[in-house]
Parts: C-alpha cells; sequence; structure tokens
C-alpha cells in the first residue's frame, strides 16, 4: 500500500472500533486473545508498521485524564461539544503513547472529582496531564492547586485562573461574543432609535460565561451611544421555570420586546419554547447562544433571527492538544490564554457550522 495503514484502517476492515485495535496492538487488556490474534494478523497483512516516534518522547506512556462537566440536561446544550472536542484529538493520537481517561462530573460535584483524583495521586498512582475545567468556588481551586503540586501539567477549557500553576487556558472570548450579540442587535432594530424595547437574559451573575458576555453588550451600546432601555432578566439553569412565567409575562404584555437576547444556551431555549407556546414564533426577534440540535431546527424555522457560535468543540480540541504537545514533545503555547473564534449564524449559514461541530 503506497499510503501508511491506520488502526482506523483495521478498525474498518475488521468491523471493530478503534478503541479495541489499539488494545489489541498496544498487548493491553479488554480484549480476548482470539480478537487480538484477529487483529494482529490483519495488521500484518495490511502492512500496518506502529508509531514507534513515541520512543523518544520523555515519558514512555502518556497518562490523561480529561475532567469536564457531565453532557447531560443542561450539559447537552455546550459541555457535549466540549467532550466532541476531547473525542476528536483522542483519536488523533490513539498511535502516539497518550491514553486518556475521562472524569465526568454533574451539577455541584466538581470539587468531588478533583478529590477523587488527587487522593489518586496520593497512593502513588500516575497522571501527567489533567484538562481541566475553570473552577468556579475556592475548593475546587485548591484542589487543582493540590494537583499541580503534585507534578501533574494542568490545561484549564472555558475559562482561567492565572494565579494556578497552569500550562495555560482555552476559553470563549466572551467579550466578543457580547458585543457582536449587541453589534447585530443594533443592525435589527436600528430604526426604533431610542423607543427600542430589548429583553436581555442575562444568565447567572456568577457564572463567567453569563456576567462577561452581558457586561459586554451594554458596554457595547454605551460605547456607540445606542440609547436603549434595555430590560435584564436574570436567571439561570436553577430558575428555569421563573424564566418561563416572566418571558409569558412580557410577551403578553402590550409593550413586549420585539427583540430578545439571550447570553447562555439554557436561555434560548426557553425563549424558543415561549415564542411557540405564545404564538408569538416569527413575529420578535431573537439572537440565541450556542449551537445545539434545537436552536439549529429554531433558527432554521425563523423563530430565532441568529444564534451567536463560540464553537466549544474546537475550544476543548485545542485545549487537549496543547496539553498533549507538551507532554509529548515539550512544545510551550506561544500564549498561555488562546481564546476561540466567536461567530453569527444565520439561517442561510447553519447547516455548515452544524457539521464542522457534529450536529
Amino acid at each position: 500500500m503506497s499510503a501508511r495503514v491506520t488502526m482506523k484502517d483495521i478498525a474498518a476492515e475488521l468491523g471493530v472500533s478503534i478503541n479495541t485495535v489499539h488494545k489489541a496492538l498496544t498487548g493491553k487488556a479488554g480484549v480476548s486473545e482470539s480478537v487480538r490474534a484477529k487483529v494482529n494478523a490483519k495488521a500484518e497483512a495490511m502492512g500496518y508498521h506502529r508509531n514507534t516516534s513515541a520512543s523518544s518522547l520523555r515519558r514512555k506512556d502518556i497518562n490523561l485524564v480529561f475532567c469536564l462537566p457531565r453532557a447531560s440536561r443542561e450539559g447537552a446544550y455546550f459541555f457535549r461539544y466540549l467532550w466532541e472536542g476531547c473525542n476528536r484529538f483522542e483519536q488523533e493520537v490513539i498511535d502516539q503513547g497518550i491514553t486518556v481517561e475521562r472524569v465526568e462530573f454533574g451539577v455541584g460535584g466538581y470539587a468531588d472529582a478533583l478529590e477523587q483524583i488527587d487522593e489518586r495521586l496520593q497512593v502513588g498512582e500516575k497522571i501527567d496531564g489533567l484538562l481541566a475545567y475553570a473552577p468556579g468556588d475556592d475548593r475546587a481551586t485548591e484542589l487543582l492547586g493540590q494537583i499541580a503540586e503534585a507534578g501533574v501539567v494542568i490545561e484549564l477549557v472555558d475559562g482561567d485562573r492565572p494565579h494556578l500553576n497552569r500550562l495555560g487556558a482555552s476559553l470563549a472570548d466572551y467579550s466578543t461574543a457580547g458585543s457582536l450579540m449587541a453589534e447585530q442587535a443594533a443592525n435589527l432594530v436600528h430604526a426604533s432609535g431610542a423607543d427600542a424595547r430589548v429583553l436581555l437574559l442575562t444568565g447567572d451573575p456568577y457564572t463567567d460565561s453569563h456576567y462577561l458576555t452581558a457586561r459586554a453588550f451594554h458596554n457595547y451600546l454605551r460605547e456607540h451611544d445606542i440609547p436603549w432601555q434595555v430590560e435584564d432578566l436574570v436567571g439561570a439553569h436553577a430558575q428555569v421555570k421563573q424564566l418561563e412565567c416572566e418571558l409569558e409575562k412580557r410577551l403578553s404584555a402590550p409593550n413586549a420586546p420585539e427583540l430578545i437576547c439571550s447570553v447562555f444556551a439554557v436561555g434560548s431555549e426557553v425563549v424558543a419554547d415561549a415564542l411557540v407556546s405564545s404564538g408569538k414564533a416569527g413575529q420578535v426577534m431573537v439572537i440565541g447562544n450556542d449551537l445545539f440540535p434545537e436552536s439549529a431546527l429554531a433558527l432554521r424555522r425563523g423563530i430565532f433571527t441568529n444564534i451567536v457560535y463560540k464553537d466549544p468543540v474546537s475550544l476543548a480540541y485545542r485545549g487537549a492538544k496543547t496539553l498533549g504537545d507538551y507532554l509529548l514533545w515539550g512544545r510551550t503555547p506561544a500564549k498561555p490564554v488562546q481564546k476561540g473564534s466567536v461567530e453569527m449564524v444565520f439561517a442561510s449559514n447553519v447547516d455548515r457550522y452544524c457539521k464542522l461541530a457534529g450536529i
């Protein structure tokens, strides 16, 4: 064969997973001897040669742990796509001496997950790198500090804590997200001038992504002398029922908003549901946040006018690759903090963005 045979090729030939092929070829547990023999025979027949560049690495094997929020319930809107980025990295390095372990946690469970990782280190378990969600409380921050002191290289995702001994951070540019949303809002309702009625779902003021996006939205309007009276509607995941009731009131009022913007994904879905149930879908302009199946559908159906997209797939992939490149090759990122692009999605280009995100 002229092209280099990969584990993916072998897996496709045998109708098994790449992970099964990897375990069989590397002598790891988890496959039967008959499967191992079949995989090795197929690899030899196809002319497969294992990448031996890992032998020149500083460590024979690199053990990574990815510790991110669970991709279920509210996590399906954003964290699911962080995990998609991790999956793409894992498939890319499956033959480079890297093993990846996923540690997922639910709401309020981050510190407990980090504590378990710390306990494993204390009993001598080898963990080389940790791709970790940016901590939001003192306990999680303290535990990450202890893990770093134990010699684990840490790369943060979706936020940064510069005082931590971390390699770097990969995060969305929330200030740009808020400014872009405000700029598009100004384009949509420019004819209304000072009489524009705008409702902004600002989410949780203690969540960085929500607060920074909402602040940038207001800053843009102020800096560009746009004299709207924007009404902020506070509340996030735990206040969904309350948000639904408040939206119903505002949509049924004589002075209903002509534009609704949301700085977070759950708020976007609440807005879409409220517009459909009130019969106002298509009558109120909406700029939603984050791309997921429901928001893409709302955009296609004309319920949303636009969606602000922060590309969480690339966000997580970039963080994982930075960590892997450092541990494999000693490559330090040129900039410790890497900010992803933010783009405005329209009905005309939503299919392209869905394809990029794996939706």
